[in-house]
């Protein structure tokens, strides 16, 4: 499903894949682990509205910055990307147990290589140490151990805590469009919430921008033929949206 993506604009282009994509096993995967994240973290909630979701991309953007001294320590031959086994060194500090994630993980380091060139940048890392924080957090919860339900810099490693800070800013504009905590995206949740923001919009300038903001965003991604969004598609374009750019873009 990875070929769907594509780095034009900072969002998952409709031209980007010229077939329709079947939801694969590591969609169903995340999914499913996302699933058991959200329901085992009650304190991360939707956003209000699609006003504070826009102004909440600075934020955003700054959680997405701050995960670089990650990318920065485990970057080991210090070449701006990330090889998988730098990627297993970073998921080392989230105590991703390896051996039981080993195949997930890979599938993980291969989606994140956004644009196939065999490696992973800064903002395909952050994409990448999200997913696997998440993987790490439902195994814990597998195996009975303390769910940490807010970042805690004494609980968590650096790693997990920036991470995790991350994932939380993010899950709440998510679960705007999936309440239900699905671990997918439908279209026509999209098309109701945003219906339901432009009717409340009224008179209210800041609104009104923030709707046509974000339904023009939605409606530049890759919905698949069963009308879903993939969390992993999601926060690759919120990546962009909130202005986080591809190392080359920013050469």
């Amino acid at each position: 499903r990875g070929v769907g993506f594509s780095s034009m604009g900072g969002c998952l282009s409709s031209g980007s894949s010229a077939r329709a994509r079947d939801m694969s096993a590591l969609d169903l995967a995340l999914a499913s682990r996302l699933q058991t994240y959200i329901a085992t973290h009650p304190e991360v909630h939707a956003s209000k509205s699609l006003t504070k979701v826009a102004l909440s991309f600075n934020a955003m953007l700054k959680s997405f910055e701050a995960i670089r001294v990650v990318f920065t320590r485990v970057d080991a031959d210090s070449n701006g990307t990330i090889e998988y086994e730098e990627f297993l060194a970073a998921c080392a500090e989230l105590r991703v147990e390896g051996e039981k994630s080993a195949g997930l993980l890979r599938d993980v380091y291969e989606t994140a290589d956004v644009n196939r060139d065999g490696h992973v940048d800064f903002r395909e890392f952050v994409m990448a140490l999200t997913l696997a924080f998440f993987i790490a957090a439902a195994e814990r919860v597998k195996n009975g151990e303390e769910v940490v339900s807010r970042p805690n810099e004494k609980k968590e490693t650096e790693a997990e805590f920036l991470t995790h800070r991350c994932l939380d800013k993010v899950l709440e504009a998510w679960l705007l469009f999936d309440d239900a905590g699905e671990g997918f995206i439908h279209k026509k949740n999209v098309t109701s919430a945003l219906a339901s923001f432009a009717d409340g919009a009224h008179g209210d300038h800041n609104a009104g921008a923030s709707s046509k903001l974000i339904s023009a965003r939605f409606s530049e991604m890759n919905w698949d033929e069963t009308d879903t969004i993939s969390f992993q598609e999601f926060l690759y374009a919120v990546e962009g949206w909130c202005g986080l750019e591809d190392d080359q873009e920013e050469e």
